[in-house]
């Protein structure tokens, strides 16, 4: 009885996670990362912030021009006693006043400053797309290997199920031969045994499984505790080829934002130096003003006409700061140029590393697909020999672990295969073209 509720715990379990169930491909576990995952959807808006910024107003080479109005009115009790003897009384002088404008600042020179800064805006766009396109490559990498897991764990099930399965055969078997006195009690017992053991094995499993599905969930930006029915098996690439360093270099996008940061700190440095040098700047505009006054000398006035400045600053002396900001620049741009180096140099070893295990694993993969034919068929000889009452229980228990532990090798290896795959993948900046 207790093997019983045991067995229909677990199959309300399987059920519950494979039961009306939407099938996902792994193709679209890609495109749901791509639509929903946060992280993908963060860089896009910084890339389309990048973008935005860059403009010749931001880099500082447009004029500003600003309209200006104002308008006011009072009413006052006015006693004047003018010069010529004249006194004028009004207690409800009336004055309105009218002053709009229209005023411009630009900047014609400051020593090639603007035209770095849009230099620099340039390079700051295209690290906001270099940035967007690494973060979809570890996105969908990060997909592909947690779907090759959800696919992993699945089959990991099926091998102890199989398990499961056999050891119910050699249950039944030995409680046959016991029944009718071909064997003893003890290979009927040894099979339960074993078979509660697979039993519980299956549930921990399940929960293995359940995890991992969560965990692509997250990346597909699936709020809900979503089940997905998996596929049985991935394709898989045995027949990669390595790329030069090279080639590496120009098609890593995270080695490219590297790159364009010692790029732009280049600039600062050129932009330090402009401060050194004689800056021009355009002050004009149109002005109109008329008034209105009840009393006073000036009953009406009215002016109007274009105004404008030339100004010319060059820094004398600034206590030795101007030079302190040449020499950081510079230093800056020394250690991003340093640290593109180093990375290039990481870049490097992660991928030969990655292609090594990549071919280690590709190996692998071909001896666990041959070995597994020969486990099979000595599972098959040990049964009907135990069956036939020819070989014994051990030999029979032995050959099933033997072909479950050559399945779940199988299953890893395969596993293994397609991470590595997608790691030198990943590097080579082909996953998402």
């Amino acid at each position: 009885m207790r093997m019983m509720k045991c067995a229909i715990l677990l199959f309300c379990l399987i059920n519950g996670i494979s039961y009306a169930q939407e099938p996902l491909s792994l193709q679209d576990a890609i495109q749901k990362t791509l639509k929903y995952n946060f992280d993908i959807r963060i860089a896009d808006l910084s890339a389309q912030q990048a973008e935005r910024n860059n403009t010749w107003g931001n880099a500082g080479a447009s004029p500003n021009v600003f309209l200006n109005a104002s308008a006011s009115q009072s009413r006052s009790n006015v006693h004047n006693e003018l010069a010529n003897g004249t006194i004028q009384d009004n207690p409800n002088g009336k004055n309105i006043n009218y002053n709009p404008n229209l005023s411009v600042s630009w900047t014609i020179f400051d020593g090639g400053k603007m035209f770095l800064l849009k230099k620099q805006l340039n390079e700051l766009e295209l690290i906001g797309v270099s940035q967007f396109k690494a973060q979809l490559q570890t996105m969908v990498s990060r997909t592909i290997q947690v779907y090759a897991q959800v696919v992993w764990e699945q089959q990991q099930l099926i091998a102890i199920d199989t398990s499961l399965m056999l050891a119910r055969v050699r249950m039944n078997i030995s409680d046959v031969k016991f029944q009718t006195g071909a064997g003893p009690k003890v290979d009927y017992l040894q099979a339960r045994v074993d078979y509660n053991a697979r039993q519980s094995d299956s549930l921990s499993q399940v929960a293995a499984l359940v995890q991992a599905q969560d965990s692509l969930n997250v990346l597909m930006g699936e709020t809900d505790d979503k089940k997905y029915t998996v596929s049985d098996s991935l394709p898989l690439n045995t027949s990669l080829q390595p790329v030069t360093p090279e080639l590496l270099q120009s098609s890593n996008t995270l080695l490219d934002v590297y790159r364009r940061n010692a790029t732009v700190s280049k600039l600062n440095a050129d932009i330090a130096k402009t401060y050194f040098l004689p800056q021009v700047s355009f002050n004009g505009g149109y002005n109109y003003s008329q008034s209105t006054s009840a009393t006073g000398f000036a009953l009406y006035s009215r002016s109007y006409g274009p105004n404008g400045t030339l100004n010319l600053s060059l820094p004398l002396f600034e206590g030795g700061n101007l030079r302190r900001q040449a020499k950081v620049g510079m230093l800056q741009a020394m250690k991003d140029e340093l640290t593109y180096e180093k990375q290039n140099t990481i870049i490097g070893r992660q991928y030969r590393t990655a292609w090594r295990n990549y071919e280690v694993s590709v190996a692998a993969y071909r001896l666990e697909s041959e070995n597994i034919s020969y486990a099979k068929e000595n599972l098959h000889v040990q049964l009907e020999r135990f069956r036939l009452g020819v070989g014994t229980t051990l030999e029979a228990r032995q050959a099933e672990n033997d072909y479950v532990a050559a399945l779940e090798t199988l299953y890893t290896a395969a596993y293994n295969l397609k991470v590595n795959e997608t790691i030198v993948l990943e590097l080579e900046n082909q996953l998402v073209k």
